[in-house]
C-alpha cells in the first residue's frame, strides 16, 4: 500500500526517506543518491530484474507522495510579497551574519545539496522556467561582470591609467547582457521542453492497472462466499479466506538471507525510496537539450562557432564514458589517442594550411616551438611553390647583410648577434649553411627540403638542439603554470593552504614543472622526428652510394605531408607526463581546434558540402549529449561542465 512503509520498525532508518523527502515526488538527496548508484553498480543493475509486484509497489508509493514542489503564481506573489514586507525585512536585519551569508549565498550559488523541482501542472512549469531563467540570467551576469571589472582594473594598474568610461563598459557593455540573455534563455527552453514532456507523458500502465478487474471479480467472489452471519466459508481446499490481504513487508523479505543478501534487498528497497518520476524518459533530457541550444543565436557567429565546438566535444566526452560505464565500448588511453588524433591535424595545418587555424592559437604555436618565425613561411613556399623567398631568410641577420667569413680556408663565419627575428642568433657553422642553401637557392635547386640551420640557427648539433629546445620551452611557459597552479591553491582552497602552507606550495611547484615539461616533450617530440625525416632524406640524396639505389617513393616518403601529420601524431606520447586527471581535459582543449582545421581544408577542396547553419547545428548535437548525460549520469561528464550545468539549470 502506498502509505505503508516497506520495512518493519527496525528497518526504518535505514529503508524509510525523511519526511521533507516523501513530499517532494521523484526527489533524491545527492548523498543518498551516490550511495543507492553505487549499490546498483555493485549488486549488478539489480533494478531491472525486479518482479512485477515491486514495480507496482513503487508505482503506488510514488503516486502516494506526489505533489507539486514548485510554486504557482499566487503562491510565488505571497513569497515575494512576505519578502518584501516591513517584518520580513526586520527579520533579515537581524539576522545572525553567518545565517544571513547562508541564505544570500544560496539564493547566489546554488547549494550542493539542493532537491529537486517537479512542477506538476503547467501553471507551476510557467513559474518554474521564470524563476530559472532569471535566476541564470543574473548568475552569468554577474560572473561575467565582475570577471571583466578585475580585468580593466588590472590594466589600468598596469597602464596607470583609469578610465570611467572603460569600467563602466566592463560592468555594464553589451557583451555581459549578450552573454546572459544566452543562458537565461538557455536554461528556461531546456526546463520548458524536459518539464513539458514528462507532463505530457501519460502514468505508464502497471501490473496493478491492468488486473482491476480481476481484483473487483475476486472481491465479489469473497463476498459471495461469506455465510449469512459475516463469518467466511471454508474454500474446497480447505483454507479459509479472510477477505484481506497483508501489505508487503520489508522484514519479510529479508527473512532468512545472508548478510550480503540483505545488503542487496536494502539497497533496492531505498533505490525505490527514492524513485524518480515514472513519466521521465531517457530521450527527455537529450530533446530538451537539443532545444535549448536555440539560445546560442544571442551571440555573435564567433562565439557560436567556438561555443559549439566544445559542447560537442565535451557531449562526445560524457556519452563516450557513459558507454564506457556500461561495458559497451573500451578504448585504452582513449584521451591520449583523441589528442595524438587532433594534434597531428594541427600541426599538420600549422605548417601547409596555417589558415584553418586561428590566428591567435597559430602565433601561440610558433612562439611555443621556438622556431624562428621566418622558417614557417619558408617551408611552406618550398611544398607549395617549388621556391623560397632569399629576402625572408635575409631578416635573420642584422641590417639584412650576410657577414663576411674570417676564414676561407677552410670556410668559417662568426656567430652572428640575435635581432628582431632572430632572438638567439646564428651559430657560425649554421651561417655557412645557410649561405650554401641561399646559393642553390638561386639557381632553382632547393629541392622540397628546408635546411635544418633555417629551424634552429643558434643551434648547430641536431643531437644537443632537442635538449636546448626542451628547456627553452620550459623556462617559457613555466610562468604561466606557476600562476595556473598556485593561484587556486591559494585563493580556491585557503584552508588546505593555511593549514599546510609547506606541502601546498611544494605540490603546486611540483605541478607547474610536470605541466612544464609536458610542454617542452611535446615541442622536442616533434622538431626530433621533423629533424630526423629532413636529415635522412639529405643523407641519401648526397650519398653517392645510396642516391642511386634508394626508391623514388621513399624519398617522398620522408617529405610528405603524411609524415608531418605522424609526427604531429607521436606528440601525444608527451600527454603521459602530465597527470591522469588532466589528460582529458587537454584532449578536450585540442581536439575543436583541429576538427575545425579539419572541416576548413575539407571545405576549400570541395570534399564536403557547406551545410547552412551549421553552428546551430553542431551546437544543438553538443547540447543533446551533454544534457542527455547530465540527467542520468552528470558524474560522467567533466567536473568543470558538471558544475557550470548545475549552477545554471540545477537538478530539474
Amino acid at each position: 500500500m502506498a502509505g505503508t512503509s516497506t520495512t518493519s520498525p527496525q528497518d526504518d532508518e535505514t529503508t524509510t526517506p525523511p519526511p521533507q523527502q516523501r513530499r517532494n515526488p521523484g526527489l533524491r538527496l545527492p548523498r543518498m543518491t551516490k550511495v543507492s548508484r553505487r549499490a546498483g553498480a555493485n549488486d549488478g543493475d539489480a533494478a531491472p530484474s525486479d518482479d512485477d509486484d515491486d514495480d507496482d509497489d513503487d508505482f503506488a508509493r510514488w503516486k502516494a507522495a506526489s505533489g507539486p514542489t514548485t510554486p504557482n503564481l499566487s503562491e510565488t506573489a505571497a513569497q515575494l510579497k512576505r519578502s518584501l514586507s516591513v517584518t520580513g525585512l526586520q527579520d533579515l536585519a537581524h539576522m545572525p551574519p553567518g545565517q544571513l551569508r547562508k541564505q544570500v549565498g544560496s539564493k547566489v550559488w546554488r547549494p550542493q545539496d539542493e532537491e529537486a523541482r517537479m512542477p506538476g501542472d503547467w501553471e507551476r512549469l510557467l513559474v518554474h522556467v521564470v524563476r530559472g531563467g532569471l535566476r541564470a540570467g543574473n548568475l552569468a551576469f554577474a560572473l561575467r561582470a565582475t570577471l571583466m571589472l578585475v580585468l580593466e582594473l588590472i590594466k589600468a594598474i598596469r597602464t596607470k591609467r583609469f578610465k570611467g568610461r572603460s569600467l563602466g563598459l566592463a560592468v555594464l557593455g553589451p557583451t555581459n547582457f549578450r552573454f546572459a540573455g544566452l543562458f537565461a534563455l538557455w536554461a528556461a527552453l531546456y526546463k520548458a521542453t524536459h518539464n513539458s514532456l514528462r507532463l505530457l507523458t501519460p502514468m505508464p500502465v502497471t501490473a496493478r492497472d491492468r488486473s482491476t478487474a480481476a481484483a473487483a471479480a475476486a472481491a465479489a467472489a469473497a463476498a459471495a462466499s461469506t455465510t449469512a452471519n459475516g463469518r467466511p466459508r471454508a474454500r474446497s481446499d480447505g483454507q479459509v479466506d479472510s477477505g484481506t490481504a497483508t501489505p508487503r513487508s520489508g522484514r519479510a523479505a529479508l527473512e532468512g538471507k545472508t548478510d550480503s543478501e540483505k545488503a542487496h534487498e536494502r539497497s533496492k528497497q531505498k533505490r525505490r525510496a527514492f524513485m524518480r518520476d515514472p513519466r521521465s524518459k531517457v530521450w527527455h533530457a537529450y530533446l530538451a537539450g537539443a532545444v535549448s541550444a536555440l539560445a546560442v543565436l544571442v551571440e555573435t557567429p564567433a562565439n557560436r562557432i567556438a561555443l559549439a565546438q566544445q559542447l560537442f566535444v565535451r557531449g562526445l566526452e560524457g556519452s563516450y564514458n557513459v558507454a564506457h560505464s556500461k561495458g559497451l565500448v573500451n578504448v585504452p588511453h582513449g584521451a591520449v589517442l583523441c589528442f595524438g588524433l587532433a594534434c597531428g591535424q594541427i600541426m599538420h595545418a600549422w605548417l601547409t594550411a596555417p589558415d584553418s587555424l586561428p590566428g591567435s592559437y597559430r602565433n601561440w604555436i610558433t612562439r611555443a616551438s621556438q622556431v624562428t618565425p621566418v622558417a614557417t613561411t619558408i617551408h611552406r613556399d618550398i611544398i607549395q611553390r617549388g621556391t623560397a623567398d632569399l629576402d625572408l631568410a635575409l631578416k635573420l641577420f642584422p641590417n639584412g647583410e650576410v657577414p663576411k667569413p674570417y676564414s676561407l680556408s677552410p670556410l668559417r663565419y662568426p656567430h652572428v648577434p640575435p635581432n628582431a627575428v632572430n632572438r638567439r642568433g646564428i651559430h657560425g657553422k649554421n651561417v655557412k649553411k645557410i649561405v650554401e642553401w641561399m646559393e642553390r637557392a638561386k639557381k632553382g635547386d632547393v629541392g622540397h627540403v628546408i635546411d635544418c640551420a633555417l629551424v634552429h640557427p643558434w643551434e648547430a648539433s641536431h643531437l644537443w638542439s632537442p635538449v636546448d629546445r626542451f628547456f627553452e620551452v620550459t623556462r617559457w611557459i613555466l610562468p604561466v603554470y606557476l600562476t595556473l597552479h598556485f593561484v587556486p591553491a591559494m585563493f580556491l582552497r585557503p584552508g588546505s593552504f593555511l593549514k599546510d602552507p609547506m606541502r601546498a606550495f611544494l605540490r603546486s611547484l611540483f605541478g607547474s614543472v610536470r605541466s612544464s615539461s609536458f610542454l617542452g616533450v611535446f615541442v622536442i617530440i616533434y622538431q626530433t622526428i621533423f629533424c630526423a625525416l629532413h636529415s635522412s632524406h639529405g643523407w641519401l640524396v648526397n650519398s653517392p652510394t645510396l642516391k642511386d639505389r634508394v626508391p623514388a617513393w621513399l624519398l617522398k616518403l620522408l617529405l610528405s605531408s603524411e609524415m608531418k601529420w605522424l609526427a604531429g601524431f607521436a606528440t601525444c606520447g608527451s600527454l603521459f607526463i602530465e597527470h591522469s586527471r588532466r589528460r582529458a581535459e587537454l584532449a578536450a582543449y585540442v581536439l575543436p581546434k583541429g576538427m575545425e582545421s579539419a572541416w576548413s581544408i575539407a571545405r576549400k577542396r570541395a570534399w564536403v558540402p557547406f551545410v547552412p547553419g551549421g553552428d546551430l547545428l553542431l551546437t544543438s548535437m553538443g547540447m543533446s549529449l551533454v544534457m542527455g548525460t547530465y540527467a542520468q549520469n552528470p558524474e560522467h561528464l567533466s567536473g568543470l561542465v558538471r558544475r557550470v550545468v548545475y549552477q545554471f539549470v540545477g537538478r530539474n
